[in-house]
């Protein structure tokens, strides 16, 4: 694919500000601001055409700002238009040393960016809807357990404290609440369960995790979606690397001999539920179990059998 024009997106909830750069001036830039919505985006292709940009020799590229992005990518989509989303944090850091920022000088940093690395961008593609269905309720559901989660220490403090005040009224009505959120997971599940139905893709993916000693519904389908089921990533190292169980050596020369361990930088949801997976396997499965025993006593600290037995399972899937 040739790309002569990098087209760099700063996008708020609103609006959305546009550099365009081309290859042969890749640090000269024009801009426009559009408003985020269908009208923007075909004002959007409507200005590339005045400004005689060749569309099939475009890329768009753009943070990933969570919902303020999905319509824009599904427009590009369906125009069959190459698109790429970054990691803001990676973005960042690939910049270097830089003051200042405001909308239009972030759309010029993201097509500076996109021309540095033009040799390594890969369109991508959004999400099927049964993924995106399965986005939202799984959301839903982590919203669900952290108020339950809240709600029953609110609860057990209150009744520790119930000799010194009367809480009687509030216990009685966040034991209300709790339950009604308990329902909820319940009916959320059932939902999820409903949507993995609808995809023989997604239920394939499925049913091969659920082998995996240590792997339950809600740790597969989040292994589902941050995978994009499994055409995000094309190498386990990079997955582990992802989910924060991948070591890493911190060493240079002969002064700097720090320990092997994982980096802060990863999706900690993703290790939590590897790791949490990782135990309950060492618990019931006997292959991991005493691979867990053999390592713990020959001298290896708990947690960092735990992380090797969360890599595991983040390979298999």
């Amino acid at each position: 694919m040739k790309i002569s024009y990098f087209i760099g997106i700063d996008i708020s909830k609103a609006t959305f500000d546009v550099a365009v750069g081309q290859l042969e001036t890749p640090k000269v830039f024009i801009h426009q601001k559009f408003n985020n919505s269908l009208a923007g985006y075909k004002q959007l292709l409507t200005w590339l055409k005045k400004q005689k940009i060749t569309l099939i020799e475009s890329f768009f590229v753009m943070e990933h700002t969570g919902w303020y992005t999905l319509e824009l990518c599904s427009f590009l989509q369906d125009k069959e238009l190459p698109f790429v989303l970054l990691s803001p944090l990676h973005l960042k850091r690939s910049l270097g040393l830089v003051r200042g920022k405001n909308d239009k000088v972030d759309a010029q940093r993201i097509a500076y960016y996109a021309f540095l690395h033009r040799h390594e961008l890969k369109p991508m593609q959004l999400p099927s809807n049964c993924l995106l269905k399965l986005k939202n309720l799984f959301a839903f559901r982590e919203r669900l357990i952290k108020t339950q989660a809240s709600l029953k220490q609110t609860i057990k403090d209150l009744k520790d404290t119930s000799r010194i005040i009367d809480s009687k009224f509030i216990i009685k009505q966040s034991e209300k609440q709790l339950k009604l959120i308990e329902q909820q997971v319940k009916q959320t599940e059932e939902q999820i369960q409903a949507v993995l139905e609808e995809d023989e893709q997604v239920q394939k993916s499925l049913k091969l995790l659920c082998s995996i000693p240590g792997i339950g519904l809600i740790t597969a389908v989040a292994l589902i979606l941050c995978t994009n089921n499994f055409t995000a990533f094309n190498d386990s190292r990079k997955f582990a690397s992802y989910c924060g169980v991948a070591p890493f050596e911190h060493q240079s020369g002969s002064s700097i001999r720090g320990r092997t361990k994982t980096s802060p930088l990863a999706n900690k949801r993703m290790k939590a539920l590897l790791s949490n997976g990782a135990a309950t396997a060492i618990q019931f499965d006997e292959e991991m179990r005493n691979y867990y025993q053999r390592k713990v006593e020959e001298g290896k600290p708990k947690m960092v059998v735990i992380n090797a037995a969360a890599v595991a399972r983040s390979e298999l899937s």
